[in-house]
């Protein structure tokens, strides 16, 4: 598994659903602070052409909606943009999660 830095992701960068993203030093009350982390992935709304849902996937939030994050205008692709995953969940430890 490899982090990648948001603030070192390029704007026009494109992400299809299914995309992982890691936020740390959320404030979890753990020894281990590699552990202090909720990790969330780009998930299609039914329906929905104009956004998708950022949904945490780890520990007991699973389930739990962090954000919309707006779908590029051209609608031939079903994508998010770095910029928008930027604007959606901020840059400070944020990470792109790649397997």
């Amino acid at each position: 598994m490899k982090l990648i830095p948001l603030k070192k992701i390029k704007d026009d960068q494109e992400y299809w659903k299914g995309t992982r993203f890691r936020q740390y030093e959320i404030g979890l009350n753990l020894k281990n602070k590699e552990d202090d982390f909720y990790e969330y992935m780009l998930a299609e709304i039914p329906g929905e052409r104009d956004f998708m849902l950022l949904t945490c996937v780890e520990g007991y939030k699973s389930g739990s909606a962090l954000a919309l994050v707006k779908t590029l205008e051209d609608k031939s692709k079903f994508i998010v943009t770095g910029k928008a995953i930027k604007y959606s969940m901020g840059v400070e430890n944020t990470y792109q999660k790649e397997e």
